[in-house]
């Protein structure tokens, strides 16, 4: 059972096996080491009766001034080879969460906090490092100087180590009583421990709203709740160690008890040397911090396992949108899109959110799509890069199915432009060349300026320097869309996906950037989902959806004709906008 949960690390353990037996053998020397000084103090108060002479005196001054330097130099091994490969799997550990965080598909991060998840990648991996370094090294200790203490005992004088040895069949009701609960309790903690990371990163993402809506008392009460819940949670750990480490110490005290009280009987009568006492004492004595060293490495060894199999469900999830099996490369992407009876349905979700779409569009043209919110407009842009896949049904590129093209080929060639675009806090040109790093500065201007962003770049104090900040604070939504448009211009793809792209643009800005877009994506395949029906006039098909159905297809002109869902739009629309002109 232990073995089977240290599975997820052994890989790691095993990149940095070398080191680690350089830093057990120098722990072993420690102990052996550590074993030696009794020894050598139990033979010279043996020879004092005899007076020995000041060469044996120095003999022996000398060999315990070995054994010192010895043990300090090992000390020094032990800490370099036994902590420094903790850090270094923490590090390959993180390397290896993160990027199988990359790999994750778009529903897995729907289906869990960000929170959590940095909680995993923080407190739980420091938690498995802990364990690794000082609860591997405390775990050898014990083993190796209880072990040897016990056998040296036993060969000094039999009986009494079996008088001292009487209480410790205590210690062993206490391990396996206390084990297992303490393995839940700490689990309850890091779970706790992950939704306070979760609150404190929600609050922070969106502290203007706390700030518009006077929330912050509010959020501080419950966070207060949260803290106080977490040090009860951590209470309930202490007060098990509140009994087992005080029990042990209990424990090895009476064991003292038992040797004084019958060693010196022993040594009154002849039966035990001095020295020997003396060693027996020493030995008992070094049982004393593997003992409560076992307590430790309980403590550490518990939390570590619950933190190794929190990280373990991250590494052993699956993206369900990966590379297929034979997916071919290298794949030519013209433009063409078809959609074969497909339909889509969220986990969880009680209906579908696509069902039976069928669309057909050549290289170069423009597909819009138009709807009512909710009718599934985004999740059918979202199936055209994949970040979800069908449920039932085909989508291909120039014939090929999605699924046969590999993911890098796709999205280097398919490129979706967000309503709502996420952009880093890095300089404004590093966002825009965020897909392309290697992008000449001529290229991102060009892009840049064909995204109608060219103008607001005199407002910024370092022009395409200016750090935009965290997800773009300092920016209006406009220009953060903008940039976005820049990011997948930049691409040069072959089919730009545009949701809503230009719902923060004024009418006049969006007209701008929309004839640029003509002279810049010559032969480019456009999929426009938009609210502004002016937006998508011009489009060479438009479908409506209502409900996760396409309701009705064909051109503007087709569609009014038809005075259907979209006619009704276009009057609802022209009505609003006659409205607003009436009104000013």
């Amino acid at each position: 059972m232990f073995l089977r949960r240290l599975k997820p690390i052994l890989p790691f353990l095993a990149r940095h096996r070398t080191e680690m037996l350089i830093g057990i053998a120098a722990l072993l020397l420690t102990d052996v080491v550590s074993l030696v000084i009794p020894w050598l103090l139990k033979d010279i108060i043996d020879l004092l009766p005899g007076r020995p002479s000041q060469a044996t005196l120095l003999f022996y001054a000398g060999a315990l001034f070995l054994a010192a330097m010895v043990q300090a130099g090992s000390r020094y091994g032990w800490r370099k080879f036994l902590f420094g490969p903790s850090r270094k799997i923490e590090f390959d550990l993180l390397n290896r969460l993160f990027s199988h965080l990359l790999t994750q598909d778009a529903l897995y991060f729907q289906d869990r906090k960000i929170g959590d998840l940095m909680s995993r990648a923080t407190n739980d991996l420091r938690a498995v490092r802990d364990f690794v370094g000082l609860g591997f090294l405390i775990l050898v200790d014990s083993t190796v100087v209880i072990l040897s203490s016990v056998g040296l005992m036993l060969f000094i004088h039999p009986g009494l180590t079996l008088w001292v040895l009487v209480p410790l069949p205590l210690l062993s009701l206490l391990f396996f009583g206390f084990i297992r609960e303490i393995g839940k309790r700490h689990e309850a903690v890091q779970v706790h421990l992950a939704r306070i990371t979760t609150r404190v990163q929600e609050n922070l993402a969106g502290i203007r709203v706390l700030h518009a809506f006077v929330q912050e008392e509010n959020e501080q009460r419950k966070f207060d709740a949260l803290s106080r819940e977490y040090i009860e949670k951590n209470l309930r750990v202490t007060r098990l160690f509140g009994v087992f480490t005080p029990s042990l110490v209990f424990t090895i005290g009476v064991a003292g008890l038992i040797a004084l009280w019958l060693g010196s009987r022993a040594v009154i009568a002849g039966e035990l040397t001095l020295g020997s006492f003396v060693a027996f004492n020493g030995y008992l004595l070094m049982l004393s911090w593997p003992m409560m060293g076992i307590g430790y490495v309980i403590n550490l060894s518990q939390k570590g396992l619950a933190a190794l199999g929190r990280i373990d469900e991250i590494l052993t999830s699956q993206s369900r949108v990966a590379d297929a099996a034979g997916a071919l490369s290298p794949v030519e992407i013209r433009g063409g899109i078809e959609m074969k009876g497909v339909d889509f349905t969220y986990p969880g979700a009680g209906r579908a959110s696509l069902e039976g779409i069928d669309v057909a569009v050549a290289p170069g043209q423009t597909l819009a799509v138009v709807g009512k919110i909710g009718s599934g407009k985004s999740t059918l842009a979202r199936l055209l890069v994949r970040l979800f896949d069908a449920t039932r049904g085909t989508v291909a590129l120039d014939g090929v199915p999605i699924r046969e093209i590999p993911l890098a080929v796709l999205r280097e060639k398919v490129v979706l432009v967000d309503q709502s675009p996420f952009l880093f806090s890095m300089s404004l040109r590093d966002n825009v060349a965020l897909g392309r790093p290697e992008a000449s500065l001529e290229e991102i201007e060009g892009a840049v300026h064909a995204a109608g962003l060219e103008p607001d770049l005199a407002r910024f104090p370092d022009g395409l320097d200016t750090v935009v900040g965290e997800r773009g604070v300092s920016l209006s939504g406009g220009q953060k869309q903008r940039i976005a448009l820049a990011r997948a211009l930049l691409r040069r793809p072959r089919i730009l996906i545009l949701d809503d792209a230009f719902s923060s643009l004024d009418t006049g800005t969006e007209e701008k950037v929309r004839a640029n877009l003509k002279q810049w994506g010559e032969g480019m395949t456009r999929v426009v989902i938009a609210h502004r029906l002016s937006a998508v006039e011009g489009a060479d098909r438009i479908v409506v959806l209502e409900d996760g159905r396409i309701a009705e297809t064909g051109t503007h002109a087709e569609l009014v004709r038809k005075g259907g869902a979209y006619a009704r739009m276009v009057e609802s629309q022209a009505l609003a906008r006659q409205m607003e002109i009436t009104l000013q």
